[in-house]
């Protein structure tokens, strides 16, 4: 009779190994999912930092706001946006292009105490793809990675918009 019990509980065991594996290497791929859009702390992004940078030129334009209004917005359209999470070792193709121009972003949070996980990045956002972003943070169990951005792109004369208003 314990034969039979070790047996069952061995091929649930390989089962669960099986559906796990197959999870998180198909199934969450094919999910919806902004890791932004699920944050829930107490503080809110307090800062935003912009950039446009040119590899060709090798120039940089940055643009910042720290007004909490126009910081809100920014960090609501980035919340907003329809996420696919991508495998970046299967799309590497897509994911990275040899555009001269790319976009960046930095959220600042204020913590008590004061943390490394205080910012939140966007980065690696082509001008010839405005469909990938990147998005990471040093904050426990963030899900960083490559992001498709579905039925839309990144608006990113709507941001310099934002920030330049919020300047005035």
């Amino acid at each position: 009779m314990n034969k039979f019990k070790f047996k069952y509980v061995f091929i649930g065991l390989i089962l669960l190994i099986l559906a796990t594996f197959i999870y998180q290497n198909y199934i969450y791929y094919k999910i919806p999912y902004n890791p932004l859009g699920e944050l829930n702390y107490p503080d809110t992004p307090t800062g935003f930092h912009f950039s446009e940078n040119n590899r060709k030129l090798n120039e940089t334009i940055s643009k910042s706001t720290h007004n909490l209004d126009t910081t809100a917005y920014i960090f609501e359209y980035f919340s907003d946006l329809n996420l696919m999470p991508l495998k970046s070792r299967l799309k590497w193709d897509e994911i990275h292009n040899d555009g001269d121009i790319y976009y960046s972003g930095m959220f600042q949070f204020i913590t008590s105490p004061p943390t490394n996980g205080a910012q939140i990045h966007i980065s690696e956002i082509y001008l010839d793809n405005l469909t990938i972003i990147r998005i990471s943070s040093p904050r426990r169990k963030f899900k960083d990675g490559y992001y498709k951005i579905i039925d839309d792109k990144f608006d990113y004369e709507y941001i310099n918009e934002l920030i330049t208003n919020s300047e005035n």
